[in-house]
């Protein structure tokens, strides 16, 4: 048999509520509340706290709007609540558990009895509750049912039916609870808190070492070379998308790594060159192209575009000065430097561009990974290779796992967080004995790390290198 259960509280979670302002007693049809709004008919209330023995669900009237401070119920109430007890609307009202051979199977849903296969949400309890005799093996999955409008939550992740390994987040939840005496969440130390402190917990420890090797992620493909691009976007999950502290090397196809260089010298290197981007497609034939910024072109001259791989000189005898929308002009017709291709919008437009075999790279201000020179025909469609360390994963639910170090680490922060706010007002204390023991497992594995970018090492004599 497998006991299956869900957390109650977390219906009530964010959700709108208001007030009673005159008891609400067993056997009445409506309510008197403080304030009606976001309050509907055919809704789901919570009129009580989560667990609270006199806590009940009930719906809003299918027709009778709530008007002033009274809302109709679709029901008579079972209970009798109190003045000022709060009243919740939910967006769901029962839970249906479910059943897969594997994590990615078919899921059939389990039987609470004859043809019913959601079970209606037992507010007064923290948690609703269901055992299955009818698997041994597998996994468990469960989601939230409005039965008024048939709306669904999103499955939770799988459940294995042994239960949570023990590098999972929900494991690590439950021993910190455990270790501070506490049969489940209450108020002030709900599942989002606990989400919330393993996150802390894990930008925390990959903030202390920017090289961890379990970060580094190699070989990645960023995107191909284009003739006429000197810029790709960034990886999302690199840790930093601002400077180069993050990346460990950059290669073009099949060469040898990159140079870095910061945005300074970067520019540096490209002094001379403008570039801007089309404005406006243009077509063959046309005698002007419009494009965004046009102050740092010559009043006359040429410029060149890269489509598909091939380039294009155009030739121009004026310039219309805008820092949005310039324009070159006096573009012949025919013949030499006129446009005789489609350009699109935002095609690089270059004046003393570089091209050949690209040596540098850099990370500008938007996050993209600049190099230069960009590359000519010779080193056009090749991969982008990149070798960084991301930033940690962030977790968001029990059975998202973690390895073996940072599990042992998380479970110390997470109860010390939870003592903290339990005994100490939310101080967190320093001195506390499971915070120095993650500090410990911290210091300990960043002693047994070894980089996997470190580099040699070489004694320097009277500034001499041998």
């Amino acid at each position: 048999m497998k006991h299956l259960a869900t957390d109650n509280k977390e219906l009530v979670r964010g959700r709108p509520f208001t007030y009673l302002t005159a008891e609400g007693a067993s056997g009445a049809g409506s309510i008197t509340v403080e304030n009606i709004v976001d309050f509907a008919v055919n809704q789901v209330l919570q009129i009580g706290e989560t667990g609270d023995e006199i806590s009940e669900i009930i719906k809003t009237h299918a027709s009778t709007a709530p008007a002033t401070t009274t809302i109709t119920l679709a029901s008579n109430l079972t209970k009798t609540h109190s003045p000022y007890t709060k009243v919740y609307i939910l967006l769901y009202d029962q839970i249906e558990f479910s059943h897969a051979d594997t994590e990615t199977g078919t899921k059939t849903a389990l039987t609470i009895s004859t043809g019913v296969y959601a079970k209606t949400i037992t507010p007064d309890r923290s948690e609703t509750s269901f055992d299955d005799t009818v698997y041994s093996t597998g996994y468990y999955f469960s989601k939230f049912k409005n039965s008024i409008n048939g709306n669904e939550s999103g499955y939770t992740d799988p459940i294995p039916f042994a239960g949570l390994a023990k590098n999972t987040v929900g494991f690590a939840i439950n021993w910190a609870l455990k270790r501070n005496k506490m049969p489940g969440f209450t108020e002030n130390i709900d599942y989002q808190f606990c989400i919330d402190d393993v996150n802390s917990c894990l930008q925390f420890i990959t903030g202390k070492l920017k090289g961890w090797s379990k970060l580094l992620k190699t070989n990645y493909v960023a995107g191909q070379t284009t003739r006429g691009i000197h810029k790709i976007a960034l990886p999302s999950d690199i840790w930093e998308n601002r400077g180069m502290k993050s990346i460990l090397g950059v290669r073009i196809g099949t060469a040898t790594d990159l140079t870095p260089k910061t945005m300074p010298e970067m520019e540096k290197e490209m002094e001379g060159v403008v570039v801007t981007q089309v404005r406006t497609q243009a077509v063959a034939g046309q005698t002007t192209l419009e494009i965004d910024n046009s102050y740092d072109f010559e009043d006359s001259g040429s410029v060149n575009i890269f489509i598909l791989g091939t380039l294009y000189t155009i030739t121009y005898t004026g310039v219309t000065r805008s820092a949005t929308a310039g324009v070159l002009t006096g573009i012949p017709a025919s013949g030499t430097g006129a446009i005789t291709v489609t350009i699109p919008v935002d095609t690089y437009v270059w004046y003393g561009e570089e091209e050949g075999e690209p040596e540098y790279f850099s990370v500008d201000g938007d996050g993209n990974l600049v190099f230069w020179p960009f590359c000519d025909a010779s080193y056009d469609n090749l991969n982008v290779y990149m070798d960084y360390w991301t930033g940690p994963t962030s977790v968001d639910s029990d059975a998202d796992g973690l390895d073996t170090f940072r599990y042992d680490a998380v479970k110390h922060w997470l109860t010390w967080a939870i003592r903290s706010q339990s005994k100490n007002d939310g101080k967190r204390d320093l001195k506390d004995g499971d915070y120095i023991q993650f500090s410990q497992i911290l210091a300990d594995y960043i002693r047994a790390e070894v980089p996997a970018h470190r580099k040699k090492k070489y004694p320097r004599v009277n500034s001499i290198t041998y």
